[in-house]
């Protein structure tokens, strides 16, 4: 039998100790480690040991012994007792399953299958120490695996009703914990426990179905306490759910063109409202629950196990109700780039109330980014996975390490983030719709806007309006995509700031139409000012416009700094998650960017995408770089064509009454009378005509209407932001002189008319430097005695006389070339006027003004026969150096020809 077995075996371990103990006193080495065994064998190994001088070679041979008798003593006791407890656990698995699984007087029962697991238990100890004997192996194996078949089928019951009683009482549940620890099945303990759990969340989950505008979540929020949620049921609640998440018929009903606007009929937008407020409350009860289990799995399973229950109950939250979840999101905001539907979904697209289109997505995200936050810090310490859990682990008992705890909130976090990778990976294209509609309405506003009375005021409102949209896009870009795919999104929101600024653009275009055709003969300084606060809206926009790019661009250095963030990715779980790791997490797993590694211009390696990150934003720190370029050029450009409108639009408002008055004075019939008598005597009696001192009066008004705005500090400021390149409103009076004259330019005319404007450049050509000293010395005196503040107001209303000024100045002599005749008398009428206007412009004290060439030809129309003649056939021979001077020589042959001077 097993037992007389198990004693010829002892006794063959006992000789071969004997054995290598002889042999051992046989070699006699000299050294610290000879003779390790043997010494006590006999009496003659006894004698031969006392003149061993090495006390260690004694102690090993008495360890040595020790162990094979231990060894011994067990092979013998489990041969002993193996007879008796096989044949005993048959009896007690009879009279357990007899007592029946959950009864109230399964006591007993449970008792004897605890009884049972534990002589299981001694069994497989006991084959493992009879394992070396000769016969019988197999057939041990055979009868334990039998058995063990058997106790599983039992135990099986026994924790369906432990766990369905663990509400109340935790006992029965926690001899459950140690059967399943002794057997070496803590997985299968584990897999049911955590199934069971989330029922009552899951149960809450469904039993959401937004079909109430007011109190309707509460309602449904009821869970029934006595329901038990087999798998059945919960497949059956997850298709139920599929009718009532926001039928299409619903859907269908809010797409109407209100939508936006968030009638009240829009069921849709309804329904996402209440799924937005119904998540926190989702999401507090996982919390509730995770507290809970923090405290159960440390009493039911030990602090060992208790990290990894708890995240594996938070994964079993949330694997039923995925797809439901999936369907919620599109019905807030269509899925971008479905396969299915051509990403034109069920849900509201609008953003009205914030809780439709992506800023639906967004609150939704957020929400669940704080929860994992949240979820994470009531789970115990990662750190308490104790050698002994892992021991556990790798013997099937259920422990895990940090790395099993790693993973398993790893999958949990992208389990529950995954229904919204989808708006992660096409955050630009599911942004597209949404704010082209928030474009479109704006854009209708701003077309509306025709009228001077309460245009500054509209434009006030609506110039601003894009910003705050754009802000809220490159939030949820931060929230839902930490950085990630960010030249879609520069780029959509480029579009949308750059759409609103040619809008208000043609708008300026609109209103300088309307000045030009409704100016009457009178100066309206309210007129003036409408267009100055319109010039301070486009400063205020581009200014705006500066700081919002700023903004952006420090935003994503600090996204591209979170972007190396390794957090989830190392092997150490940390102490505590903060949402800006997660999210960071949760959006490198999302969008999957590039594993590249480039340099980032310093010699150093980094992700290509934070590469990107960093140039987007010129740098990784916020040090000004002046070949930075801006993130939406785009936007950048229509704003400069925004500020050109506005600068024309106040040039129009500024400038119509003296382009009226002067559009028609070729044609008057004063410039043919030729009259009689000496020039001096005939003239003395010339006063400027009406139409010219209409223009001076009206230009000395100018400055009282100029002074008032520019007297703000902060209204100044806002509008010198848009008047770069203000002289460009005042070209088209000079072209047409050019014209007029008969002139082409060539080359760079842009440059050649300019230096034609501004009179300095040319002046030499035919005034005395005598006079052109004295006009320069005079505009510079003053100007060093202002404070900085009156200076730059004084500058502001310099700046449009001074762009007034060459309008009238260069309108004036296109109008002088085509004359068709000038008498002696209509000579005399025409320099009266000239010298009028450039007095007018002397007393203004602008620089540059008057003009040279108003004073120039004031000279010529006036000059003697013999002196003209003398001027023009001098210059025959010279070369002009640009066009410029061509232009002067061309009008003094145009002055000789219609005075009737032969050259």
């Amino acid at each position: 039998n097993a037992t007389s077995t198990a004693i010829i075996t002892a006794n063959n371990n006992i000789d071969q100790q004997k054995q290598q103990q002889v042999g051992s006193n046989s070699s006699k080495d000299d050294g610290p480690d000879a003779g390790a065994g043997g010494i006590i064998a006999t009496d003659d190994n006894n004698n031969a040991g006392d003149n061993d001088p090495n006390p260690l070679s004694t102690l090993h041979s008495l360890l040595n012994l020790k162990n094979h008798l231990t060894t011994t003593r067990s092979i013998l006791a489990a041969a002993s007792s193996w007879d008796e407890t096989i044949n005993s656990i048959p009896k007690l698995l009879s009279s357990s399953s007899s007592g029946g699984a959950g009864l109230e007087g399964g006591g007993s029962s449970n008792a004897n299958l605890i009884e049972a697991v534990a002589a299981l238990s001694k069994l497989e100890q006991g084959a493992r120490a009879l394992k070396g004997m000769p016969n019988g192996q197999e057939e041990r194996t055979v009868a334990i695996r039998k058995l063990r078949s058997q106790l599983e089928v039992l135990l099986k019951p026994q924790l369906l009703h432990a766990l369905k009683k663990m509400d109340t009482r935790l006992g029965p549940l926690q001899s459950c914990v140690g059967m399943y620890v002794t057997l070496g099945k803590m997985d299968v303990m584990r897999e049911e426990y955590v199934k069971m759990r989330p029922g009552e969340v899951i149960t809450l989950w469904f039993s959401f179905g937004g079909k109430s505008s007011s109190g309707g979540v509460e309602d449904n929020n009821k869970v029934d306490e006595g329901a038990e949620n087999t798998d059945e049921e919960m497949e059956e609640e997850e298709e139920e759910a599929e009718d009532f998440d926001f039928s299409e018929e619903t859907a269908d009903a809010a797409t109407s063109t209100n939508s936006f606007a968030g009638g009240a009929s829009d069921t849709t937008q309804v329904n996402a409202k209440q799924f937005i407020e119904f998540l926190p409350t989702f999401y507090d009860a996982v919390l509730e629950l995770l507290a809970k289990e923090r405290t159960q799995s440390k009493q039911v399973f030990g602090p060992e196990l208790a990290p990894s229950i708890v995240g594996r109950v938070l994964l079993e939250c949330f694997k039923p109700i995925i797809s439901s979840f999936k369907n919620r999101l599109a019905n807030v905001c269509p899925v971008p780039n479905n396969s299915v539907t051509g990403g034109i979904g069920s849900g509201n697209n609008g953003s009205g109330d914030g809780f439709g289109g992506t800023e639906g997505i967004a609150a939704a995200y957020e929400s669940t980014i704080q929860f994992l936050s949240l979820a994470y810090d009531q789970m115990e310490p990662w750190d308490s996975a104790s050698t002994t859990a892992k021991q556990q682990d790798e013997n099937g008992t259920g422990g895990g390490d940090d790395t099993d705890a790693m993973e398993t909130i790893r999958t949990a976090f992208r389990l529950i983030a995954s229904p919204f990778v989808p708006y992660q990976r096409a955050l630009a294209e599911a942004e597209r719709d949404p704010l082209g509609k928030a474009a479109s309405m704006v854009a209708k506003d701003v077309r509306s806007v025709v009228g001077l009375q309460d245009a500054a005021d509209r434009l006030e409102d609506l110039a601003p309006f894009m910003f705050p949209l754009a802000d809220s896009a490159i939030s949820r870009f931060e929230l839902l995509t930490s950085g990630y795919n960010a030249p879609a999104t520069l780029a959509s929101i480029d579009n949308l700031i750059a759409s609103h600024a040619s809008e208000l653009a043609i708008a300026m275009g609109t209103l300088s139409s309307h000045v030009s055709n409704s100016t009457g003969n009178e100066f309206d300084e309210q007129h003036a000012n409408c267009a100055l606060e319109i010039l301070r809206i486009a400063g205020s926009f581009k200014r705006t416009l500066k700081s919002f790019d700023d903004s952006v661009k420090d935003r994503l250095r600090n996204l591209s700094d979170m972007m190396l963030d390794t957090a989830l990715e190392d092997g150490e779980l940390p102490d505590t998650l903060d949402p800006v790791q997660i999210r960071t997490f949760l959006a490198k797993e999302a969008c999957k960017p590039s594993s590249h590694y480039i340099d980032d211009g310093t010699g150093v390696k980094l992700p290509s995408s934070v590469v990107e990150l960093r140039r987007l934003a010129g740098g990784a720190t916020s040090k000004k770089t002046v070949d930075c370029p801006p993130l939406f050029p785009k936007s950048v450009f229509s704003v400069s064509r925004l500020a050109r409108s506005c600068q024309s639009f106040v040039f129009e408002v500024c400038y119509a009454i003296p382009e009226k008055n002067l559009s028609g004075i070729s044609a008057l019939p004063v410039w043919k009378q030729d009259g009689a008598g000496s020039g001096d005597e005939e003239s003395y009696g010339i006063l400027p005509q009406s139409f010219i001192t209409h223009v001076g009066e009206h230009i000395l008004a100018l400055v009282q209407a100029l002074e008032p705005f520019a007297s703000d500090k902060e209204a100044l400021g806002l509008a010198n932001e848009v008047m770069d390149g203000v002289i460009g409103v005042a070209v088209q009076p000079w072209k047409e002189f050019v014209a007029a004259a008969g002139v082409t330019l060539t080359g760079d005319g842009k440059s050649q008319l300019q230096a034609l404007m501004k009179g300095k450049e040319v002046s030499h050509f035919f005034l005395d430097e005598d006079e052109d000293e004295g006009v320069d010395q005079q505009n510079s005196e003053d100007v060093e005695e202002e404070d900085p503040e009156a200076r730059a107001s004084t500058a502001f209303c310099n700046q449009w006389l001074d762009v007034v000024g060459l309008a009238v100045a260069g309108r004036l002599l296109e109008r002088t070339m085509r004359i068709p005749r000038l008498g002696r008398k209509g000579a005399e009428h025409l320099a009266t006027d000239l010298n009028y206007i450039r007095n007018v412009f002397t007393a203004l004290g602008v620089a540059g003004h008057p003009h040279p060439l108003l004073g120039y030809v004031a000279k010529l129309v006036t000059m003697d026969e013999e002196s003209l003649q003398f001027k023009i056939q001098s210059r025959q021979g010279e070369m002009a150096l640009s066009d410029a001077m061509e232009v002067i020589k061309r009008a003094e042959i145009r002055i000789a020809y219609v005075r009737g001077i032969s050259v």
